[in-house]
């Protein structure tokens, strides 16, 4: 059985989190069958420019690799004018939207005439995020073999009849967590009957840290940790106005320690330590010695930080905006919630001076993961939607 992932970028540098959920399922899948990835040449989400070769090949960890270059780079100025026009006016038309598709990008023509030129080499084309151009026109090309995972967060492109367009032509669709299906069926209109789906999400692997790592991160002591894309799309100038407020009237707060790459600027203050970004490896040692983890963004699909926070027995503090986090803290019973600031500060006086029932929090995260998010579970979910 032969299979293709499609997604917009592709490589163990990328660590947004679509393109990370979408290699950790190429990886696993092909144990089973053999798996190609069809991306483009971009790094960048921001321009999708061609910045990987691709006159030749590559092979990442035996799965094949096939780049396709991107006909143009991504103006967000463009893209911004019309998001204007059809996020906000019901009277634009289809073109409208598709002017928007093909400026959104990534805009890549010879990725979708790979899919015609070769729809018969594959049994299923399963395409990462909905909101894309390889989403839409390749799901139009694959249609009879194409799956979805749609990766939507409570966003208006949910409202576009070219996502309509997308749910009715996929033969599957396989969601992140409840709340997303819920999400997409009270926003989407297409009949979910006719098609296979499940819920399945990604599987969460846990590694115990070499002995060099920890020493390192032992340096690091009592602290809050926040890991990944330092933006304000994920929260973080909330969560940086809230932190500082806090430790003026508590001196004796955690240090907040912040992990990944930055967009915006981080605040210049004794107690905010920001590491800059971390190898894989070093991921498990900075979780297993944090308090807790917070994940402040209000906005998330799965959030697969926080299941590895929750994998790692390290409780979670997240944005109760965010029902898919605001979800995992209902089901795990691991981590708790907050709306404003009061609450933000209650919960983390909370945390700290708990110790005894967050260590019972940590627990039930772990059990949380593997009974959702186990790589076998996971596995099976993917291969019955096929055999079926």
């Amino acid at each position: 059985m032969k299979i293709a992932i499609v997604v917009m970028r592709y490589g163990e540098e990328i660590v947004g989190g679509a393109e990370y959920h979408a290699r950790m399922i190429a990886e696993h899948l092909n144990n089973y069958c053999q798996v190609n990835v069809l991306t483009t040449c971009a790094k960048s989400y921001h321009t999708w420019a061609n910045e990987y070769d691709n006159e030749n090949e590559e092979v990442i960890k035996n799965i094949r690799i096939l780049r396709f270059k991107n006909s143009k780079t991504r103006k967000v100025n463009n893209v911004l004018a019309i998001e204007e026009k059809i996020f906000g006016n019901l009277a634009h038309t289809k073109k409208d939207e598709l002017d928007w598709i093909n400026e959104n990008g990534p805009n890549c023509p010879e990725l979708i005439k790979y899919i015609e030129d070769h729809y018969d080499d594959y049994k299923a084309f399963i395409f990462f995020t909905f909101r894309y151009y390889t989403s839409y026109y390749g799901i139009n090309a694959a249609k009879g073999k194409a799956y979805l995972v749609p990766e939507a967060e409570n966003d208006p492109a949910l409202n576009l009849s070219t996502t309509q367009e997308i749910f009715q032509n996929v033969n599957g669709i396989l969601y992140n967590v409840p709340e997303e299906r819920k999400l997409i069926l009270n926003r989407v209109p297409f009949s979910e009957k006719e098609k296979k789906w499940d819920i399945i999400g990604c599987g969460i692997s846990t590694s115990l840290p070499k002995q060099d790592q920890v020493l390192k991160i032992q340096q690091l002591n009592n602290y809050i940790l926040y890991l990944g894309r330092i933006e304000g799309s994920k929260g973080c100038y909330q969560m940086f106005d809230y932190y500082l407020k806090l430790v003026e009237e508590d001196p004796s707060v955690p240090e907040l320690v912040l992990a990944g790459s930055t967009s915006i600027p981080v605040p210049k203050h004794e107690k905010i330590n920001f590491i800059g970004f971390i190898e894989e490896s070093y991921k498990g040692s900075l979780l297993t010695n944090a308090n807790f983890l917070i994940m402040p963004s209000p906005y998330e699909s799965l959030s697969l930080v926080t299941l590895e926070s929750l994998a790692y027995g390290v409780p979670v503090l997240v944005n109760g905006d965010c029902d898919v986090l605001k979800g995992h803290c209902l089901r795990s019973n691991a981590g708790l919630w907050y709306q404003n600031y009061d609450e933000f500060k209650e919960c983390i006086s909370f945390l700290i001076n708990n110790k005894n029932i967050t260590s019972g929090m940590g627990e039930l995260g772990k059990r949380y993961i593997n009974k959702n998010y186990s790589w076998d579970s996971v596995e099976k979910k993917y291969l019955d939607i096929f055999d079926n």
